[in-house]
């Protein structure tokens, strides 16, 4: 069960084109393209003939043509033609769901269309800034998106499953301060004098930095780490400052789609610090995929489950979380499944 009125990341922009490009998100199979006038198109992937998904068929201008008769749909998932006969069915037609672009993101809302309001769409434009240079990633996880919210608002774990890349004994010992309100989670940690893990060495060229880190959730599946930084002693001037972007979309139950990128404003036109930077990150994200799939598969809500001070904020983004859909479906929130 998934809450369905809020906006989720379908794909990157930049991956719709003049062509049929199939997703599963919220366990809807979803076509999406893009039409002649750079508007992007979502539709159910079926074909309310016989339920032949639309996805394997072809675009004839900006209409989903069916593999199996020639049927077509446009952009609204009227059906527009049906080749065998001139009387078109009312109940034809497919559903179509919003699809907006935005900070170089695809936006599907799932929900109840008199609820959808682009205003609603988190602020992720670090993205597409002149002023930040980056790469956004993605992966498929076979794990609930809520393990990867978890798993970002904790940084703790990375002394033990990021040893090459962003590791740091100062992060997994300090006592963060948590912050919570009814759209956000923010976990800040202060580090002085921490010694710089191996991507932040790399960026910056220092043994050790002061830094500020605030790991922020906001619903749905948005999660972002700020981390403002400098030497040692330097005033705040000498700032450089990160935003590393987590942003998880449910497939189904126990599957999500991440997309994942590191912005820094500084250095923004060193290629060659950009592509170490973007070889380390595919190792993170690698590194919390196979750790977050690991906890699925081997889950069991029968056995002895513990919490931790660090799973302050998990249970704080938990908890916004249930009350998003229990507002939206009066039902209790689903637990965790382990995948089949």
């Amino acid at each position: 069960m998934f809450i369905h009125n809020a906006w989720y990341v379908a794909a990157l922009a930049s991956d719709i084109k003049a062509e049929l490009f199939p997703r599963t998100v919220l366990n809807k199979q979803i076509v999406m393209y893009r039409t002649s006038d750079d508007k992007l198109a979502a539709l159910e992937d079926r074909c309310s003939h016989r339920h032949v998904p639309l996805s394997k068929g072809c675009l004839i201008g900006d209409q989903v043509q069916c593999a199996y008769h020639g049927i077509r749909f446009n952009a609204g998932g009227t059906c527009v033609h049906i080749p065998s006969q001139k009387i078109i069915p009312q109940r034809a037609s497919v559903k179509s769901f919003p699809l907006v672009e935005k900070h170089g993101f695809a936006w599907i809302w799932m929900g109840e269309r008199d609820l959808c309001d682009e205003a609603l769409i988190p602020d992720h434009s670090v993205c597409t800034s002149a002023r930040h240079a980056g790469e956004m990633f993605y992966a498929h996880a076979n794990t609930d998106y809520r393990l990867g919210i978890d798993n970002f608002l904790d940084p703790s774990h990375v002394s033990y499953v990021h040893l090459s890349t962003v590791m740091s004994q100062a992060v997994t010992e300090a006592s963060p301060e948590i912050m919570v309100t009814p759209g956000e989670v923010r976990v800040r940690r202060i580090l002085r004098m921490e010694k710089s893990s191996p991507l932040l060495k790399k960026m910056m060229n220092l043994d050790h930095i002061d830094r500020i880190q605030d790991a922020i959730f906001f619903p749905v599946g948005n999660t972002r780490i700020d981390t403002i930084a400098h030497p040692p002693g330097q005033p705040e001037g000498m700032n450089m400052r990160l935003s590393t972007l987590g942003i998880f979309t449910p497939e189904t139950e126990t599957t999500c789609h991440l997309w994942a990128g590191l912005y820094r404003d500084f250095g923004i036109d060193n290629q060659q610090l950009s592509d170490a930077i973007a070889k380390e990150l595919r190792t993170t994200i690698a590194e919390d995929v196979y750790i977050c799939q690991q906890a699925q598969a081997n889950w069991d809500n029968d056995a002895v489950f513990i919490h931790l001070a660090v799973d302050q904020a998990s249970i704080a983004a938990r908890q916004i979380l249930d009350v998003l859909l229990q507002k939206e479906t009066q039902v209790q929130p689903p637990t965790l499944v382990k995948s089949a």
